[in-house]
């Protein structure tokens, strides 16, 4: 096995006298499609969290591509993160959603403007720059969101429960495209999510948590 692209080790966290995580140790390949499933409550959105800096591990050592991320802030690591609320700017156009982590690091703007155009159009939403999130369903901002997250082409895809908010015929059709397009992109991806159909028709393993632990690591098969 070549090294792995993302690992975990001895991930604690406690929350006064609750332990959230209680020392998880994972690796990661380059490309893979990994799912964190489990209950409410079980610690898959507490681990994504560490992983993206949101939240400080109380104990632990995450390494990203060989570089040791443990305390680096969110900003100074290389991820795009979906969350379950889209967290879209309202008052901004999904082009300038889209830009906005390009704008942030001063990219040209002939740049930002073609990248934006062919992410809009990978998503499926092509013409869609200058609607406000208003205008869009709820199925086409989180296509958005995901644009958004990919635009600066970051090693590290996280979907927190991406879908859940969506209703059922969306929410299917809408997990077949995420997949496909991380193939297509072979963008590492992490996804948490309760939905056991899910899991097991997008991920190549899954991560099975409860109670703040790791039971099961395996394919979906």
């Amino acid at each position: 096995m070549t090294e792995p692209y993302l690992r975990l080790s001895g991930i604690r966290k406690t929350f006064g006298a609750f332990t959230a995580l209680g020392g998880i140790d994972l690796d990661i390949q380059r490309g893979e499609f990994v799912c964190f499933l489990g209950p409410s409550g079980c610690g898959k959105t507490t681990l994504l969290r560490i992983i993206a800096g949101l939240e400080v591990q109380t104990a632990g050592r995450i390494e990203q591509a060989g570089r040791d991320i443990s305390r680096l802030p969110p900003a100074e690591r290389d991820y795009g993160i979906v969350f379950q609320s889209y967290a879209l700017f309202p008052n901004l156009t999904v082009a300038q959603n889209v830009a906005y982590g390009l704008v942030n690091r001063r990219t040209p703007r002939a740049e930002v403007d073609a990248r934006v155009k062919e992410l809009v159009a990978l998503v499926g939403l092509p013409g869609s720059e200058g609607k406000v999130p208003a205008q869009l369903s709820g199925g086409q901002q989180q296509r958005i969101a995901l644009a958004r997250a990919l635009a600066t082409k970051p090693g590290l895809l996280l979907l927190d429960e991406p879908l859940s908010a969506l209703d059922a015929i969306v929410r299917v059709h809408l997990r077949q495209e995420i997949r496909s397009l991380q193939r297509k992109l072979g963008v590492t991806t992490i996804m948490v999510t309760h939905d056991q159909e899910e899991a097991l028709s997008v991920a190549d393993r899954i991560v099975v948590m409860n109670h703040g632990a790791i039971e099961q690591v395996g394919t979906p098969m």
